[in-house]
């Protein structure tokens, strides 16, 4: 039977040997008009995970704990929080399948970051100890982001400046080959990317968490783009 809603794959942690990940963006996908499904972390078989993307529509890339910086050649730093060395690798698969089969990407705070790094990027792995100056971007803060005028983020949030939740300890610090910054917060940290045709879009606030015209926005531009795709 034919699907009338865009399935949408939304990758996960490989953690205490179960894939899991938080239930707020299956729930904001459903209630945005998309099928969710879980992509489990089987970097050990790629032909398998790459048939699997074969399927979808579109792919979410949620927030996660810390990247292994050895993928944008830096050493750890003593603040790192490590996520799973499978999910990083599976990642990877699934954003090289997205990008050949036209599918569209939408990163979600730590997944922002792994999509620049993919594109050949780097973080500052640590705002408080690299960047002290800055605001402070975690445990839920309240700051403002500019959206910058011309970018895809723009024309879907209609709006120059908006409110965002900020729970994240590490930063883009090299913006990935291909890809421009659409937003920022007054501190100059990278509230948001985005590739030239707009089909991989990402930002460093949690949407998800919110209920607001905003969060709508963005979700209904990622389901839109999605449901090209569908046949």
């Amino acid at each position: 039977m034919k699907q009338s809603r865009p399935v949408i794959g939304i990758t996960t942690d490989y953690k205490d040997k179960y894939y899991g990940i938080e239930k707020t963006y299956s729930a904001a996908i459903a209630s945005r008009g998309g099928l969710p499904i879980l992509i489990p972390s089987l970097n050990s078989n790629k032909r398998v995970l790459k048939e699997l993307i074969n399927t979808i529509d579109g792919v979410l890339i949620p927030g996660s704990r810390d990247m292994d910086p050895k993928h944008y050649k830096q050493k750890p730093h003593r603040k790192l929080n490590p996520m799973s060395k499978e999910r990083t690798a599976s990642e990877y698969i699934v954003i090289e399948q997205c990008l050949k089969n036209g599918i569209p990407i939408f990163g979600i705070c730590g997944g922002m970051q792994c999509i620049n790094v993919f594109f050949g990027g780097s973080l500052y792995q640590d705002i408080q100890s690299l960047l002290p100056k800055a605001l402070n971007h975690g445990k839920g803060s309240i700051h403002l982001v500019e959206i910058l005028s011309g970018t895809h983020l723009r024309k879907t949030i209609k709006k120059p400046r908006v409110k965002v939740n900020s729970y994240h300890h590490q930063a883009i610090k090299k913006i990935g080959k291909g890809l421009n910054i659409s937003a920022k917060s007054k501190d100059n940290i990278v509230e948001g990317i985005e590739s030239q045709d707009g089909s991989v879009l990402a930002v460093q606030w949690h949407p998800e968490l919110e209920n607001t015209q905003v969060s709508s926005n963005l979700f209904n531009y990622f389901i839109q783009k999605s449901a090209l795709n569908l046949n």
